[in-house]
């Protein structure tokens, strides 16, 4: 088994591009298979020319290929998160000794959105939020009364940055006259009739979605027990994992998750203003899960959050996020450059202690999700 001892904190990177050549050199070295998946895109966000291979999704797959009992993480879903799921995963090649059973393979899924990674946002190339991605796009969610008004209110900015203090000032207005659960609903469970606004799911679905699936559906088509975290940052206290859940309680992939995980499964509710988590839409988790379900596997499958900072500043992150790709066009550099780098150290924090604790936790993590993983396989 691996040490419960976390490695050291140099397994966070500044760059997609670092992050990449670690994680293959280490992957290398641990004797994992490894394939790359080219991202199509020739273009940057600016219209800067890419070449070819610059941009990839990256797998590493330990164990035997015919593995019953799979274990998938996932990292770079959202770009400025994408470093925290790559330590992690870093820190567990680096800290690897052997699986709990010679039945049992580790899947790593590195940069699920490499190009929103490589260029320090949340989105896609077609400025689509993945995460809101994962539907059934020839019958898209139909636009609610609140989606024209909220969407037109975060997109209030000048040369200079998002309008926070006017954005917040209408957004309590609303929330003063119909509540909380409607407003964070709205901001975060998706949108699919704004392009250029918060949480647009898309048209179609992206090359990371289709990616993914052809990933699942190839590399677990022997799993019989499949556990998947895809990593994330932003929600839940100051560098302390968050448990996201979406199995119905009643249902065994949500006691198993319950007993993989801890009672923390119960509680995420708490770590939003309202009390209540928004009810998201075209979620890649719910998607993955499915996919290896199809295949007749068992899952047990979870996102887990690392808590930045209170959800206002998160709120100004995701307007900032937004204001880059969308309005930035008449800004000076200095400007895009000054709150990129605050945005991207709100989902990522340099603070020693923050990544520490991450550390910690996702090492204590990752084993006991391996141990409950091998008791599964104990089961009838």
């Amino acid at each position: 088994m691996v040490s419960a001892q976390s490695g050291s904190q140099s397994v966070f990177n500044d760059t997609y591009v670092d992050a990449r050549t670690m994680f293959i050199g280490e992957a290398n070295k641990t004797g994992a298979i490894t394939e790359s998946f080219e991202h199509p895109a020739r273009q940057g966000p600016h219209g800067e020319t890419l070449t070819a291979g610059a941009l990839t999704m990256d797998t590493a797959w330990i164990g035997p290929r015919d593995a019953t009992a799979v274990m998938v993480m996932i990292c770079g879903t959202h770009g400025p998160e994408s470093f925290t799921g790559a330590a992690l995963q870093l820190d567990w090649l680096q800290q690897h000794k052997q699986l709990p059973s010679a039945s049992m393979a580790m899947l790593l899924i590195h940069a699920a959105n490499p190009f929103g990674w490589a260029y320090c946002s949340r989105t896609t190339e077609n400025n689509v939020d993945l995460n809101r991605n994962f539907i059934d796009h020839s019958h898209p969610p139909e636009q609610g009364a609140l989606t024209q008004p909220i969407q037109k209110l975060l997109s209030r900015s000048s040369a200079k940055g998002p309008h926070f203090k006017r954005i917040l000032f209408g957004l309590v207005k609303r929330l003063l006259r119909i509540g909380p659960t409607k407003i964070l609903d709205e901001i975060s469970q998706g949108q699919y009739s704004h392009p250029n606004g918060i949480g647009f799911g898309g048209n179609s679905a992206e090359w990371s979605n289709l990616t993914l699936r052809s990933i699942f559906t190839r590399q677990l088509r022997h799993a019989e027990r499949v556990t998947i975290i895809d990593w994330h940052t932003g929600i839940g206290k100051y560098g302390k994992p968050c448990f996201l859940c979406f199995d119905h309680p009643n249902t065994d992939e949500y006691k198993r998750a319950r007993r993989m995980w801890g009672a923390g499964i119960d509680n995420s509710n708490a770590s939003y203003s309202s009390g209540k988590r928004p009810s998201y839409q075209g979620l890649l988790i719910n998607a993955l899960r499915d996919t290896a379900q199809a295949t007749g596997a068992k899952t047990t499958s979870c996102v887990i959050e690392f808590g930045t900072y209170s959800n206002i500043k998160m709120l100004k992150a995701l307007l900032i996020d937004r204001w880059l790709r969308c309005a930035a066009n008449a800004a000076k550099p200095e400007t895009k450059i000054k709150l990129q780098t605050q945005m991207l150290r709100l989902f990522y924090p340099s603070d020693p202690y923050w990544r520490a604790s991450v550390l910690k936790s996702g090492n204590a993590i990752i084993l006991k999700s391996l141990a409950s993983l091998h008791d599964q396989m104990m089961e009838p």
